[in-house]
C-alpha cells in the first residue's frame, strides 16, 4: 500500500494514497454555528461542499488552530459530499508492508480507535494509518458528525 503522509497535532499519520483527492495548502473554510466541535467549516471545492473536520479534535485532543492545510478526500459513495481533514504540513508517499501493521495499544483512546487502524514503523519513524472508513461511517450527507461519534 502506498500512502500520502503528514503531519497533524504534532504527530505523523499516513492513510491510502488511494482514498486522497488534493491536497490544499492554507484552505479557506466556512465555520459552521452549532456544528459539532470537530467540523472546522465548509469550503467549497469546484462547486462541491467539503466539510472539514479536524483531526485532532476528532482525537480527543482539542483543535489545532495553527494547522490550515487540509487532505481533501475523494467523494463519499452519493458522488455529491467530500470531506477533508485539517493537517499542519503534507510529507510525502510512503511504502507500508501491510504485513508490518500494528493494531493500536490497548491504552489508546476511543478517538483513536475511532480515526486509526493501525500503525507501521517506515525509515525509522511511526506513523499512524488513518481508517477514513471508520470516520466516514460516522458522516452523514447532510454534513453532521453521527452522535456519539465525538465528545
Amino acid at each position: 500500500m502506498r500512502g500520502l503522509s503528514f503531519r497533524a497535532d504534532g504527530e505523523l499519520f499516513t492513510v491510502d494514497v488511494i482514498l486522497v483527492m488534493k491536497v490544499v495548502r492554507n484552505m479557506a473554510f466556512t465555520p459552521i454555528p452549532a456544528a459539532p466541535s470537530a467540523v472546522v467549516g465548509i469550503a467549497n471545492m469546484k462547486g462541491r461542499v467539503v466539510t472539514v473536520l479536524s483531526l485532532a479534535e476528532l482525537l480527543g485532543r482539542g483543535r489545532d488552530e495553527q494547522a490550515k492545510n487540509v487532505v481533501i478526500f475523494k467523494p463519499l459513495a452519493d458522488g455529491k459530499d467530500q470531506m477533508g481533514l485539517v493537517i499542519n504540513k503534507p510529507g510525502n508517499l510512503i511504502e507500508i508492508n501491510e504485513s508490518e501493521i500494528l493494531p493500536l495499544p490497548k491504552t489508546a483512546s476511543e478517538g483513536e480507535y475511532l480515526c486509526i487502524s493501525g500503525m507501521t514503523e517506515v525509515e525509522g519513524l511511526l506513523y499512524r494509518i488513518i481508517n477514513i472508513d471508520s470516520i466516514i461511517s460516522r458522516f452523514k450527507g447532510d454534513g453532521e458528525i453521527a452522535s456519539g461519534a465525538i465528545s
